[in-house]
């Protein structure tokens, strides 16, 4: 019971993963412990509370819970065995959509780490030649540097950037992909910190910005709530005048959106 404990916590204090790659994680726990229905319920409650601003996990535990009570467990492990294979089948339905708008692109911006975006460019590299991708670092927890080693690591051509150097940046480049953490039902998309920005620049530069997102972020919220994060993350400062903020997701308004790629 403890290790397990200690293999959910590992997940629900994961910073650094985009939300897709999260209930991936989740999703391989919960095999381990798909004996256990017990320990499966507990740990179910305890992803609700820890990962209700992420719109899949809140989906996927959902699906979960609801499966686990019919009490069959031929279709609970049907429903984990599968789970991957079939969000890996919907990221190639979202490549095919959004290619027809990239094959004329050379190069690519984004930003924080998102499963499906690493997988998109991954795809976008084996029709493209000589694909190049600026990735931002995404402070404070530097998870684009880990999208850059994955990247790196498929053969892809690769420049990470502070995220202040945005504006430098976009210019040079032909459009910007990133993924959500949601879908608002107003259309609005939230994901990290910077991707506003981001969208402002393209905005300004004539640049196509895309999002790229499963149906299983579409939300039926219309307010996001923003979420204060440790400050120490940002500056591990006291004083009497000072106040840090650190903030991790933020919205962007869909009319800053050229087009959101789903499956």
């Amino acid at each position: 019971m403890k290790n397990t404990s200690t293999k959910l916590n590992k997940i629900l204090n994961n910073k650094t993963s985009g939300s897709s790659e999260l209930v991936a994680l989740l999703n391989k726990y919960f095999i381990s412990i798909r004996n256990n229905s017990a320990q499966i319920k507990e740990s179910i409650k305890l992803g609700k509370k820890k990962l209700e601003h992420f719109e899949i996990a809140n989906s996927y535990l959902n699906e979960l819970n609801k499966i686990l009570r019919k009490n069959n467990n031929s279709d609970l492990v049907n429903f984990l065995e599968t789970y991957s294979r079939n969000e890996d089948e919907k990221i190639k339905v979202i490549f095919n959509k959004i290619y027809l708008s990239l094959k004329e692109t050379k190069s690519i911006i984004t930003l924080s780490r998102s499963k499906t975006v690493i997988k998109i460019l991954k795809l976008s590299h084996e029709k493209i030649k000589n694909l190049k991708v600026v990735v931002c670092e995404s402070r404070p927890k530097n998870e684009g540097r880990l999208t850059a080693q994955d990247l790196t690591k498929a053969g892809i051509n690769v420049e990470v950037i502070t995220d202040a150097m945005m504006g430098i940046f976009v210019p040079k480049v032909d459009a910007a992909i990133i993924g959500a953490d949601s879908i608002l039902k107003n259309g609005k998309v939230a994901n990290k910190v910077g991707s506003k920005a981001l969208a402002l620049l393209c905005k300004e530069y004539k640049k196509p910005f895309y999002v790229v997102t499963t149906k299983s972020k579409f939300s039926k919220e219309n307010i996001f709530k923003t979420k204060k994060e440790n400050p120490k993350e940002i500056w591990d400062k006291s004083s009497k005048n000072l106040n840090v903020s650190n903030i991790y997701f933020e919205e962007v308004d869909k009319k800053y959106v050229t087009k959101i790629f789903t499956d």
